[in-house]
């Protein structure tokens, strides 16, 4: 059933209904061409509950009537945001299409020495599309959250912004080539990681410096192996996100049995 994320303010419960405007409510009446008595279901990112809901009318907006109510199970019982040292927009693109079906919670983009792109000002970092990705990602993995876009920082500010999280790694390819020692690995430390908030760094193309590892490793981040093969900073957050989110959701299996 198609599934659509509206802001919360657009959903009375105390009445009952809901209005859906703007490029959803094309969506619906051109792409989709549903009618009246059709049926979505309804998500806001405000909470983890959603909503079976009924077209009454399609005159230039959508009018749904609520039928009923649920609390959505598909979210991980742990915050992952990945950071990535900053790369093109069309890899960037990529990555939180794909971060975002995998279940990670949210995203964020830091200047590193090796990085072979360099924004001007804040302002040159395009958030609009990156927000359409993650809406369309997220209905169609039928996730019940949005996955939170926390833009671009500078390496400084990224230190900062990451000293309250539970768990803080750095994938580091010096490691990787000792993955031999699990305890180097990211597998050692999933089973811990479950309501806890996590976040996991990725270098960009050029890698990470032994500077900043050093700079990591004093701020608590833990350096981890994704394997003895080097991969491409497009596709280390898809691996570290696998793994997490396979042993999350089968330990998560396993608890409620």
């Amino acid at each position: 059933m198609q599934r659509y994320f509206i802001d919360e303010n657009y959903i009375n419960l105390e009445k009952g209904f809901a209005v859906i405007e703007g490029k959803d409510y094309h969506h619906i009446k051109d792409v989709m061409r549903m009618k009246i008595d059709d049926k979505v279901i309804l998500c806001t990112s405000s909470n983890k509950m959603e909503y079976l809901a009924r077209i009454d009318s399609l005159n230039q907006k959508v009018i749904l009537s609520i039928i009923s109510s649920k609390e959505n199970l598909n979210e991980l019982n742990c915050n992952v945001t990945i950071a990535q040292g900053l790369v093109r927009k069309d890899k960037i693109e990529e990555v939180v299409r794909r971060i975002c079906e995998l279940g990670a919670t949210g995203y964020i983009n830091l200047q590193m020495t090796r990085c072979n792109i360099t924004l001007k000002k804040k302002e040159d970092y395009k958030i609009t599309r990156l927000e359409t990705i993650v809406k369309e990602a997220s209905e169609q993995s039928e996730r019940g959250r949005l996955l939170e876009l926390f833009g671009y920082k500078s390496f400084k500010e990224f230190i900062t912004f990451s000293s309250g999280y539970d768990y803080k790694f750095v994938c580091y390819e010096e490691v990787g080539r000792k993955s031999d020692d699990l305890s180097n690995s990211l597998y050692n430390y999933v089973n811990n990681l479950q309501n806890k908030n996590v976040i996991v760094l990725v270098g960009p193309e050029g890698g990470i410096t032994e500077n900043e590892i050093v700079v990591l490793k004093e701020n608590g981040y833990i350096p981890i192996g994704l394997g003895k093969r080097i991969l491409r900073t497009e596709t280390a957050p898809l691996m570290v996100m696998s793994i997490i989110s396979s042993y999350i959701d089968y330990l998560g299996a396993n608890y409620e049995k």
